[in-house]
Parts: C-alpha cells; sequence; structure tokens
C-alpha cells in the first residue's frame, strides 16, 4: 500500500477526508497532530502525537511517505519544519491552502483565476497570531512549497461547510431559518461569493494524489451563490418564511457590525467569486449540487440538534439592530 502522511485529520475538512480515505481500503494512512481534537476517532489508524511547529515533527524523518496531505498548515516556519524532516522523496505534497491567498488591494476581478496576484507576507506577518494575517501566511506557505518542490497540488478552498464544521459560519444562516421569524439580511442578502463544500473538497484532495497534474487549483462547489440564495434554499428544506428586514451596509458600519466575523458571509462587495474551470479540466471532478449540499448539511445540524452558533453577532445584538432600524424607518415616516 502507499503511504500517506496526513497533518490534522481529526477536525472538520481532515476528518472528512479519512473517513473517505478508509472507505477506499488502499492507502496506508498516518496522522501527525497534536491530539487534542477528538483524539479517540480513528482508533485503528496509526497517529504520530507532536506539535508540527517544534522538533516533534523530526517524529516523520525515519518514513518514507508517498504522499503528504497538509490540512494544518497555518504558519511558513511550521511549513519550513515539515519539509525539512520529510528525508525521502514523496511522489507529491497535497496542500490546502484558501482563496484568501488573493490580493484585494485595487484588484476587485469578479470570477478569479489561479494566475490573479496573490499577497505579499512581511516579516511581521509571518509570525502574527491573528487573522488578519492569515491570508498572507497561506500565501507565504504556498511560495516555500513553490521553492521546495515542483511536486505539489495547492487546493484554494473559499469558505468550506459541510458535517463537522466548527466554525458555525455557514451554519448561522442555516440557524437563523429554522429559529427565526424575522431574518436580518445584510445588504438584502444579495452580495456574491463563492463557496466550497467539504465533500467536493475531499473527493478533489483524494483527486490529487491519483493524476499526474500538478499545480494550484481553486476549488469551489459554487463559484457564486448569497446569503439570499443560502436562506431561499434552507427555507424550503425546512418549510419556513420568515419575514426579512434588510441592513444596509452604512447602518452596519454605524453600529460598529463588522464584515464577515460579526455578520457571517457578508462582504461589502461582489468580486468574492474564484473561477474552477482549470480543476474542472484537469481534475475532472463532479461537484455537488448545491441545493443537495444544504440539504445534506441540514440534516448534520438536524442530528445535533440546532445548537446555539458560536459565530456572529448574539441574538440580543441582533435584536437591537433590529429594533433599530424600525425605529429609523417610523421616524422618516
Amino acid at each position: 500500500m502507499e503511504k500517506i502522511l496526513i497533518f490534522g485529520g481529526t477536525q472538520f475538512i481532515g476528518r472528512t477526508l479519512v473517513q473517505q480515505l478508509q472507505k477506499l481500503n488502499k492507502y496506508d494512512i498516518t496522522l501527525f497532530n497534536r491530539q487534542q481534537t477528538q483524539a479517540d476517532i480513528f482508533p485503528d489508524i496509526q497517529k504520530i502525537k507532536g506539535d508540527r511547529e517544534t522538533n516533534d515533527v523530526r517524529q516523520i524523518e525515519n518514513e518514507d511517505w508517498d504522499y503528504v496531505i497538509d490540512v494544518s498548515c497555518y504558519y511558513p516556519d511550521s511549513l519550513v519544519n515539515v519539509l525539512n524532516s520529510i528525508k525521502s522523496k514523496f511522489k507529491k505534497y497535497i496542500l490546502i491552502s484558501t482563496c484568501s491567498v488573493y490580493d484585494d488591494t485595487n484588484n476587485q476581478v469578479d470570477m478569479r483565476d489561479e494566475t490573479a496576484p496573490i499577497l505579499n507576507c512581511t516579516d511581521n506577518q509571518r509570525t502574527d497570531r491573528t487573522p488578519a494575517s492569515y491570508g498572507n501566511r497561506k500565501a507565504e506557505c504556498e511560495r516555500i512549497l513553490m521553492n521546495f518542490t515542483e511536486d505539489y497540488i495547492m487546493l484554494r478552498p473559499a469558505l468550506v461547510y459541510g458535517a463537522y464544521d466548527h466554525t458555525d459560519r455557514f451554519y448561522y444562516w442555516l440557524y437563523q431559518v429554522q429559529h427565526n421569524q424575522t431574518l436580518l439580511l445584510p445588504d438584502r442578502g444579495e452580495r456574491v461569493f463563492s463557496i466550497t463544500y467539504v465533500n467536493d473538497l475531499v473527493n478533489t484532495i483524494i483527486a490529487s494524489i491519483e493524476t499526474p497534474f500538478t499545480g494550484i487549483y481553486n476549488m469551489m462547489t459554487t463559484p457564486k451563490t448569497s446569503i439570499k440564495q443560502i436562506v431561499e434554499h434552507t427555507e424550503k428544506l425546512l418549510n419556513k418564511s420568515p419575514n426579512k428586514i434588510n441592513a444596509a451596509p452604512d447602518f452596519l458600519y454605524r453600529n460598529n457590525i463588522k464584515q464577515w466575523t460579526d455578520m457571517p458571509l457578508w462582504e461589502d462587495g461582489d468580486h468574492f467569486t474564484y473561477s474552477t474551470q482549470k480543476l474542472k479540466k484537469d481534475l475532472k471532478i463532479k461537484l455537488t449540487d448545491f441545493k443537495e449540499s444544504i440539504e445534506s448539511t441540514i440534516s448534520y445540524y438536524n442530528s445535533l440538534g440546532w445548537k446555539v452558533p458560536k459565530y456572529g453577532i448574539t441574538e440580543q445584538v441582533r435584536q437591537e439592530l433590529i429594533s433599530k432600524i424600525k425605529n429609523e424607518e417610523l421616524s422618516k415616516k
């Protein structure tokens, strides 16, 4: 059996990947992680406990790996540690990157392809631990890998959603439809963006193992969707019909509501969309129908009992914003 080393593998994307690889029963899988998340799952798979940012990673030196799949690469120096610790010649290094590497500065381009400019990374950003430098750090990781080997595939997904998603960013809107009679939609929910269904990302990772192609690929299930479309599909699936209140961008800014973090999936623009033509041409991936992916995701959260999302504004803040909008509308009459 060919040997696969996976960094991560127990939380979200990695967990789904390992489950799919197990079904294939054709690879010898080893996980390297800190064993701090879901440490007990996959009891039949070999595991190496360690922190990739330390000398722990040298535990991988004594094995010959056919493929390395890096799901947990967030810091350039940790990638350097990994690459310096692999002593054998691997067939391919598969890095899960992100569409956040693209440089949005004066580059508001619709449906960007893989040739679009990516971010630089300063010395301070290289070691920064805040979300603000996330795209810069991932872009630097891409450059490090490209300079190390030609045997790589780098996948750039957008927001990833589906079973085991611990971020609650996509789930926030499913929860709103399920539990609230009134929805607060930023900019009518009409701003478009790309999203990536976890099963499609995992199938692409597996296809990356088997394909002769190398290089960089955008990995989007739906290159163009919106909060409005997500809400409408969810309404049909849950048989709900909530009222909707529009929160204009200037209103949200005046009330210190931040894009994406306070109001999940909201970006004040229509240029966060990415082309998948190269992916379809080279890897021949059959992507999941948008409605089908939402239905599957709803089924997962239904099994969990629809817990309050951890991401986004609180219900109290949401109600306060709704009240302010209604009062402003009354004052105009």
